[in-house]
């Protein structure tokens, strides 16, 4: 499962790719010059992206080990 932290970071960094694509898009059609600026912004954001989620394409998110130590606690107080 997706913690909130990364959602966040995710849904954040996703905004920001729309608003390069659309300053690049809109400084194509205005002629202003500024597309590279805009085709930078979202470059970065969508490679952050991929940096935000890397540990999601190894072992899980991260929480598994969490609750791996957490069903080991709770087995040896069990006992």
């Amino acid at each position: 499962m997706v913690s909130k932290r990364r959602l966040g970071a995710n849904l954040l960094l996703l905004g920001l790719a729309f608003v390069g694509a659309f300053h690049a898009v809109a400084a194509i059609a205005f002629d202003t010059g500024l597309a590279s600026v805009g085709a930078g912004v979202t470059g970065i954001s969508v490679l952050s992206m991929m940096v935000v989620n890397l540990p999601m394409l190894g072992d899980g998110d991260g929480s598994d080990d969490d609750e791996e130590t957490g069903g080991e606690t709770e087995s040896a107080a069990e006992e």
